[in-house]
């Protein structure tokens, strides 16, 4: 493992940018975290700001909640300069700026995610109302 970057992200900066869910979506979603760590030390990578700490605690967050999403990690997502990135896919929300401490506020939102997925799944609208069928 290599060093951290000088900027390591710890506390609360998460940003999250949230889209809706493809239409028909059916299958299981996936939450894919970047843990690259670049061999050029000078280059900013998420593996050296903090993810590969992150993993450990959000695999564990996701199995201890049981939230139904396949997670995986990927060596680059190609947004070095606001790591530590994850992506929830097909959806294609991002996360950004992730920090230990923001491990828990990244599942709830998944959780918030699905859940909208859950609703549209059943023919309702996110306030709990049916769509009309005619």
């Amino acid at each position: 493992m290599g060093t951290r970057h000088p900027r390591v992200r710890r506390a609360g900066r998460m940003k999250a940018t949230l889209r809706p869910w493809p239409e028909g979506f059916a299958a299981r979603p996936t939450l894919t975290l970047c843990v690259n760590v670049r061999n050029e030390e000078f280059m900013p990578s998420c593996g050296r700001r903090g993810s590969l700490e992150i993993r450990e605690r959000l695999e564990a967050a996701l199995l201890e909640r049981r939230v139904e999403v396949d997670f995986q990690t990927i060596k680059c997502l190609g947004l070095c300069n606001k790591g530590p990135n994850a992506r929830l896919a097909p959806s294609n929300s991002w996360f950004t700026a992730i920090g230990l401490s923001d491990v828990t506020s990244l599942v709830e939102l998944i959780e918030a995610e699905l859940a909208k997925l859950d609703v549209s799944r059943k023919g309702e609208v996110p306030n709990g109302t049916h769509t009309s069928s005619t």
